[in-house]
């Protein structure tokens, strides 16, 4: 034995390294301590021999390295100070004039505003009411179902309607329409009927260009403001809104004749349809739209001079109305349709053509027969027209005696 190696047994003698002592006594092996082993094979049932193996003690050499202590230097780097020329700006002081504004006010949300919102803190509403405004509505429902069936029954009819135009042609064969044309001397002259002499068709000329300039930056515009102020309505047959010269020429020549003393102005106002368009709206909106819309003319400074409600009519459906511009005495021409009547008006205005045409002639070259038969195909369109409802609200405005 070496004279430095400790006595075993001896207190003064330090622990062995692989057997570190608990603080307050001596760590004992887990196999030697009492009932070490019976308590591992009561929680391992079955395995008498297999006992738990004890992990073995970490040294002390093996012990959880503390996690190293921050250096001084590397303390967390607290936030620069605010330097004392880094105040926060102060904001300026508000002008006498700059009043503080007021707060919106609170919406409550206590039991008396739940209370308030609760149907029985409601006013009641009475009976009578009530069945108002399911009538209201069962008119509504009502009104837009036969709106549909109505468009429905005129798509389904309007074949059979062209139809019926193309065999008309061909059993009534157009007649010959003389060309419009300018003699060597200014006059112009469409047939034997209908002439302007040169000074005549100088101002009828200029009296075209003159409506067309005035529709395009006068009543147009007006009429778009209008378009423009409710999506309910349209305007339709812009393209069409002045009469070509020829035809417009013709017109003229028709007024002309046998009032040779009147000068253009006077026979042009004699036209009303030399200026026209139309708004179009749908069977449900149709009086509501056309009461508001002539309200809406007015205000556009139009003076209204006749107006014709011709639902009730068996060659024509739609409104008709006549209005002046004040400011230069021009007539336009303002129909009111609904989309079935606009398409009526247009399928049937070639047989409107030619009965206007054949009353032209004379006595004994018109066609009766021919006439008769096309007033029968107008009937016979429009009849498959329905009548929007509440058309009867649309009053006649007859035309002042100096109009």
């Amino acid at each position: 034995m070496r004279i430095d190696q400790p006595e075993p047994g001896d207190p003064s003698a330090p622990p062995a390294p692989d057997a570190p002592r608990a603080p307050g006594a001596e760590r004992r092996p887990a196999a030697e301590r009492p009932g070490a082993t019976e308590a591992a094979a009561e929680r391992r049932p079955g395995r008498d021999t297999e006992a738990v193996p004890d992990r073995p003690a970490r040294r002390e050499s093996e012990a959880v390295p503390d996690r190293p202590a921050r250096r001084e230097s590397e303390a967390v780097p607290d936030r620069p100070a605010q330097h004392e020329t880094e105040a926060v700006p102060e904001r300026p002081p508000r002008h006498e004039t700059e009043a503080v504004p007021e707060r919106s006010a609170r919406r409550e949300t206590g039991p008396a505003a739940e209370a308030a919102g609760r149907p029985e803190a409601r006013e009641p509403v009475s009976r009578a009411d009530q069945i108002a405004a399911h009538l209201r509505y069962r008119e509504t429902v009502s009104v837009t179902l036969q709106a549909a069936a109505d468009r429905a029954a005129w798509a389904q009819a309007r074949p059979e309607l062209r139809a019926a135009w193309e065999d008309h042609k061909e059993r009534y064969p157009e007649r010959t329409r003389a060309v419009p044309h300018t003699t060597p001397d200014g006059s112009w002259s469409a047939g034997e009927h209908r002439r302007l002499d040169p000074e005549q068709n100088t101002e009828a000329t200029k009296a075209h260009a003159d409506l067309a300039d005035e529709a395009d930056r006068h009543i147009l515009p007006a009429l778009r403001r209008i378009e423009a102020a409710d999506p309910d309505r349209q305007l339709a047959g812009l393209e069409h809104m002045v009469k070509g010269e020829d035809r417009l020429k013709e017109k003229l020549a028709d007024a002309w004749s046998g009032r040779p003393g009147l000068n253009v102005m006077q026979v042009l106002n004699m036209i009303p349809d030399a200026v026209r368009s139309t708004l179009t709206y749908s069977s449900e909106r149709y009086a509501d739209g056309v009461i508001t819309d002539i309200g809406r003319l007015k205000a556009e400074g139009f003076e209204l001079l006749k107006l014709k409600n011709l639902w009730h009519a068996d060659q024509y459906k739609g409104v008709n109305s006549q209005w002046r511009r004040p400011d230069t005495g021009t007539r336009f021409e303002m129909q009111f349709h609904t989309p079935e009547s606009l398409d009526a008006k247009e399928l049937t205005h070639e047989a409107y053509e030619r009965i206007r045409s054949n009353a032209a002639l004379p006595v004994d070259k018109q066609d009766l027969d021919e006439e008769r038969d096309l007033e029968n195909f107008q009937r016979h369109v429009n009849a498959q027209v329905a009548t929007p409802p509440g058309t009867d609200r649309i009053k006649d405005f007859p035309e002042k005696p100096n109009g």
